[in-house]
């Protein structure tokens, strides 16, 4: 699974609930936000939305935007967002004529530069293990000064054996599946150990291939994003 997909556009009816509309004609404020609604330190994203009718058509009506505070920054023509002190929030909000949408919540996330694969791409499990190795990544900062990135997501998956459906599986992770996500520590890593283990009572497959990725708010991947780890299984 790509977890940049659930960073997909939320389309939502914000402001006036009621049949009622401003002098303007304005009667709602349709926002198109990414969900979840987060930002990267530096990362500039587009905020769309559109001023609606008491019948839902689009006016000729601009949607200007404003900050609540200095977490962030928006230009109040363009939508462009940026955030700008890590792990807070900050919040905007959307106006039309004289129609004011409710908040709109952003987390502003530490900037993440590259993922790193830590310890060998292959490694080997020996007869009578049932655990391979921790699959070590660390998420990085470039800086100044470089450090490791606290409180992003990891995703790691299992991708080969392809099986047809989960209950097929001959291996997994240890999280008990095919695919696992961990929020990083202080020192960028997952908070405890990603392995692969053999499911019990199921003959070892000769390998399997882990990747790990992580993405940026909006879907792209962080540089370094698919790093491959190679796990063979000794066979008795």
């Amino acid at each position: 699974m790509n977890p940049g997909k659930l960073a997909i556009l939320l389309t939502g009816m914000l402001g006036c609930s009621g049949l009622t509309a401003t002098e303007e004609g304005v009667a709602s404020i349709l926002l198109e936000i990414p969900a979840p609604a987060e930002v990267e330190v530096s990362q500039t994203i587009t905020l769309r939305a559109a001023a609606l009718g008491i019948d839902g058509d689009t006016l000729n009506i601009p949607v200007f935007w404003i900050a609540l505070d200095t977490t962030i920054v928006v230009d109040s023509v363009t939508g462009a967002l940026t955030g700008r002190n890590p792990k807070t929030t900050g919040a905007i909000i959307a106006r039309a004529g004289r129609l004011y949408s409710s908040r709109i919540t952003f987390t502003v996330l530490a900037r993440a530069d590259t993922l790193v694969r830590l310890g060998p791409a292959i490694s080997t499990v020996p007869v009578g293990d049932s655990l391979s190795q921790d699959l070590q990544a660390r998420l990085d900062q470039f800086g100044p000064p470089p450090s490791p990135v606290l409180g992003r997501r990891l995703v790691y998956q299992l991708v080969e054996p392809v099986f047809g459906t989960s209950d097929e599986r001959t291996v997994e992770l240890t999280g008990g599946g095919l695919t696992q996500s961990a929020t990083t520590t202080a020192f960028g890593t997952p908070p405890v150990p990603i392995r692969v283990r053999p499911v019990a009572g199921r003959p070892r497959p000769d390998s399997a291939i882990v990747t790990v990725s992580a993405w940026r708010p909006g879907g792209a991947p962080i540089p370094g994003s698919g790093h491959r780890f190679i796990i063979r299984f000794a066979q008795p």
